[in-house]
């Protein structure tokens, strides 16, 4: 676990916005019960909100990862341990929670194991990590000029894909299973490195000028059935990325300037109480990420709920839960290095 003085907050910051959003979509897909999401109006409100986490986390990736000196036998060994050992041992939990449940049916449990799909978010990281060597020898050669040309190529894919001008399957295979994923990759690395000719306070007011737009649209939209946001929509992937130069800007300013008003509330937030709980989130994150189903299967028995406008409490007792149970997984002895906690 790496010492929280040594963290960059705004990427912590993120990583915590990242994992609350993936377990508010979630609590729309479980939640309530009997009631699609896609037919409810202000379900689809709350998932164009929380559509940006699983490309932030893709974000993340690229910013921490790209452009760094490794060998490719030690990048791959270092994360494959990190993301299938941790997988592997949810996995089998759940496969005992199942058979506990079928009172160990092995009928009925050989069934699950047949039909039981394997995370989707873990077999897309894992493709990423594979090519990510491939990519970091690119960046590192090429820099952020590199970058530029990657995500022109990649935009325009993206307009296709927005414009329905992709559907032969092996455009669909090649891109839209791959490209989209390490798209974001390449653009976290990007916003990250990237200095622009703008001073940081007013790139953060536009940014979040930016952002609120996005966002009111994409609401709207939702409201009166009009779209439904993917992470490949293109208003997505500006609100993404007005997100990240808000928290990079505000960090940037805060440490320039820290007499200023926004500097030391800044610096209460990354000091607090508050700090703590954003920094717990970010290296819990992927632990909470494969435990979290877990949680909701017990939430929807012991506390079912057959209206939406209860969805901010159950989102709120997954986010407690879920934090507490990967902090207190990640004190026990042995288990520490199985659950995830990085």
């Amino acid at each position: 676990m790496v010492l929280r003085k040594e963290r960059i907050f705004y990427l912590d910051e993120l990583r915590a916005i990242a994992i609350l959003l993936v377990l508010l979509a979630h609590t729309i897909k479980y939640f309530p019960v009997n009631i699609d999401y896609l037919a409810s109006p202000t379900l689809l409100s709350y998932l164009a909100i929380s559509r940006m986490g699983v490309p932030l986390f893709f974000m993340l990736s690229g910013a921490l990862l790209l452009n760094k000196e490794y060998s490719i036998s030690q990048f791959l060994k270092k994360r494959f341990s990190r993301v299938l050992i941790p997988a592997a041992f949810w996995y089998i939990i759940l496969f005992l929670s199942v058979a506990y449940v079928n009172a160990f049916n092995f009928d009925l449990v050989s069934i699950w194991i047949y039909d039981a799909p394997f995370p989707w978010f873990v077999c897309a990281i894992i493709g990423i990590y594979l090519l990510m060597p491939v990519f970091n020898s690119f960046v590192k050669e090429h820099g952020t000029k590199g970058a530029e040309y990657f995500l022109f190529v990649w935009f325009i894919f993206i307009i296709l894909i927005n414009l329905h001008l992709t559907e032969e399957y092996y455009v669909t295979l090649i891109f839209q299973n791959f490209g989209v994923y390490m798209g974001y990759v390449v653009l976290g690395y990007y916003l990250t490195n990237k200095e622009f000719n703008i001073y940081s306070l007013p790139m953060a007011i536009f940014s979040s000028l930016i952002f609120i737009i996005c966002l009111a649209i994409n609401v709207y939209n939702a409201w009166n059935f009009t779209t439904i946001v993917y992470i490949e929509s293109i208003s997505i992937i500006i609100q993404c990325c007005a997100l990240f130069l808000i928290l990079r800007y505000l960090a940037k300013f805060a440490s320039f300037n820290p007499k200023s008003a926004l500097s030391k509330l800044h610096t209460f937030i990354e000091k607090s109480f508050i700090g703590t709980v954003i920094y717990l989130f970010s290296i819990c994150s992927y632990t909470i990420y494969l435990m979290h189903e877990h949680i909701i299967n017990l939430l929807s028995q012991y506390y079912p709920i057959t209206s939406f406008d209860l969805v901010p409490v159950v989102f709120v007792l997954l986010a407690a839960s879920s934090l507490i149970g990967a902090v207190l997984l990640s004190k026990i002895p042995i288990l520490n290095k199985l659950v995830g906690v990085h």
